[in-house]
């Protein structure tokens, strides 16, 4: 993936929020300190690829990032144009930096400084998640906002085949796997028609 993937007035607004970023980092950990030299690549680039993957958008869509920490996806997909993107994340100085980002950035996003569990807002339409749990602690902990038109578009490491196996004993879901621009090991994982099986309801 290259710059070239994004509009040019778009690099613009991501470069302002990557400053914003690297200011708030000096006071509080919002990504490793071993990326900090290679923010485009392992965050910027790495959110970016699922775009692509997203469903239509339409007036009544949802996409909810769970575990924002820093912003990565939902940042990243709110600069590129998605609209309606709901940053959940529950420590309260992440949520201040992310609603600074917001502002900054003139995002059409929204905070939710709570836990996913406490989440109210309708059935959401789209979530998307980057190292915030295991899949089946996702899905346990979101299954009150997924319906049967819910699609989960995850970014996974190189264990993320067990992860599946693992889920498999509680959920029944279709999945797609399409290749990671940013690891050779890594899967971004598309999830949908998601129901809990009889004997965990």
């Amino acid at each position: 993936m290259s710059f070239s993937y994004f509009e040019p007035d778009k690099i613009t607004v991501l470069e302002n929020y990557i400053s914003l970023l690297k200011k708030y980092q000096k006071r509080m950990n919002l990504i490793g300190k071993s990326t900090m030299g290679n923010i485009w690549e392992r965050h910027i680039f790495d959110s970016a690829q699922i775009f692509r993957l997203l469903p239509k958008e339409n007036k009544n869509t949802i996409l909810i990032d769970v575990g924002s920490g820093a912003g990565f996806p939902g940042i990243v997909l709110s600069i590129m144009g998605r609209r309606n993107v709901f940053l959940c994340e529950k420590n309260k100085k992440k949520a201040s930096f992310l609603i600074d980002a917001i502002d900054k950035c003139k995002l059409r996003a929204f905070i939710i400084n709570e836990r996913v569990e406490n989440i109210k807002e309708k059935k959401c339409s789209v979530i998307v998640s980057r190292a915030f749990a295991s899949l089946k602690t996702l899905l346990t902990r979101t299954a009150h906002l997924i319906s049967r038109d819910t699609v989960l578009l995850l970014h996974k490491g190189k264990r993320y085949a067990e992860e599946v196996e693992e889920t498999k004993n509680t959920f029944s879901f279709s999945i797609k796997y399409y290749d990671s621009l940013t690891s050779k090991e890594g899967k971004i994982l598309k999830i949908q028609k998601i129901q809990k099986l009889r004997n965990f309801l």
